[in-house]
């Protein structure tokens, strides 16, 4: 079936995975931050189709990205999906050991004294794949040809917003990591992502926070008045707020919406997540910072911490789901943060959505399937659909 413009991707399309691994050969997707890994020696591993891989913070400070198979025989290098690596990456199988650095070969001695000289040796690095930082956003490329336009126009757009928070100075630590394999075809979890109107009847305790014209292209007198105040408080701190929306062209969105009145972060009881405030902020402000990247994540930054989504396919049916809570350095779990409490809304909605995206993905399996048209208030999901069939052909 023949892709239309306006309507939900065909089946042939959505389980496509040729489609989807050229598209992540030639764009940049979102890999995490730099408070995944902020320390030299700090590591996060991650899966797409079915190929491992690893963010490795260097001891020059450069987050670099590897594939997490020893050049021996194939074995995973690290395990874990967060931690701090010794001086070397080193297999577990045989003790091949690496750089952290360039992934060069370090040490092989079950192939004796002179192998790693050789040029077989020299030529058993780890495969190493194209990494750019944004503002402390980290972005990765199966391809070695990448469109660094993409990069471009994300930095001029989200800089002004997010450069405050400092992410890339450091500053950070992550104090809470989840990933979920999700039973459903990862542009499916996308487009559900691109609209709320989900919200009303699926994510009650999100739609606590905020008042729902936040997030549908709505109005309400007491919305416009909640928001009116917001900008006021925004300017007075000289922080910008307008909305950088999708269009075609597009890789970002950034929005800056308020909280409801009282609330202090993304909780679901309105009080604080951490007694660290980060981002140079003085007192917690009701509001969040959201901004969502073609193709794969959606980030909120807080006045006290910043909470990472973002999915990844593993095949045309199951995709990976990683969520990172960041906070400042210095915050203590248990004295400054309580880790239930700083990640339980994201935690709650994005279960909810997975039930969602599964039912979705079982759907579009039917002999019955046939893709429905978007509201033009679903905007955003007509938007990736068009850039995801004009940049995945």
């Amino acid at each position: 079936m023949a892709y239309q413009s306006g309507f939900g991707l065909p089946a042939n399309v959505l389980f496509d995975t040729e489609r989807a691994r050229r598209l992540f050969s030639k764009k940049w997707f979102f890999a995490g931050t730099r408070g995944d890994v902020p320390r030299p020696r700090d590591y996060f591993t991650f899966e797409i189709f079915n190929d491992d891989l690893m963010l490795v913070h260097g001891s020059d400070g450069k987050i670099r990205c590897f594939v997490n198979r020893c050049a021996h025989q194939s074995a995973k290098i690290l395990k874990s999906n967060t931690g701090t690596s010794s001086a070397s990456l080193v297999c577990p199988n045989h003790q091949w050991s690496y750089s952290i650095d360039s992934g060069a070969l370090r040490g092989a001695a079950i192939m004796g004294a002179d192998f790693i000289k050789s040029d077989l040796g020299s030529s058993s690095a780890l495969h190493s794949l194209p990494v750019r930082e944004v503002a402390g956003l980290l972005f990765v490329c199966l391809g070695e040809q990448a469109d660094d336009s993409d990069m471009t126009e994300i930095e001029s757009i989200l800089g002004p917003y997010i450069d405050d928070f400092g992410l890339a100075k450091g500053g950070y630590k992550l104090a809470h990591h989840y990933r979920e394999i999700v039973p459903a075809n990862w542009l499916q979890v996308m487009v559900n992502n691109r609209e709320c109107f989900h919200c009303q009847l699926n994510h009650k305790g999100l739609l606590n926070l905020f008042d729902p014209s936040s997030f549908n292209a709505m109005s309400s007198p007491g919305y416009e008045a909640l928001f009116a105040a917001a900008v006021q408080r925004w300017e007075s701190l000289d922080l910008p707020w307008k909305e950088q929306a999708f269009n075609l062209n597009d890789s970002c969105r950034v929005a800056r919406y308020p909280l409801k009145d009282g609330f202090k972060s993304i909780t679901f009881d309105g009080q604080y997540a951490s007694k660290k405030l980060i981002g140079g902020w003085q007192d917690y402000d009701a509001s969040t910072l959201s901004i969502w990247l073609n193709p794969n994540a959606w980030v909120h930054f807080v006045s006290d911490h910043i909470a990472t989504n973002w999915v990844l396919p593993i095949d045309e049916k199951t995709s990976m789901m990683y969520s990172s809570w960041i906070v400042h350095e210095d915050a203590v779990e248990g004295e400054d943060y309580d880790l239930d409490h700083l990640t339980e809304v994201w935690r709650v909605t994005n279960a909810e959505d997975v039930h969602l995206c599964n039912s979705m993905t079982r759907g579009a399996m039917s002999s019955y399937y046939k893709p429905g048209p978007f509201a033009d208030a679903e905007q955003f999901c007509k938007q990736f659909c068009d850039w995801y069939m004009k940049y995945s052909g």
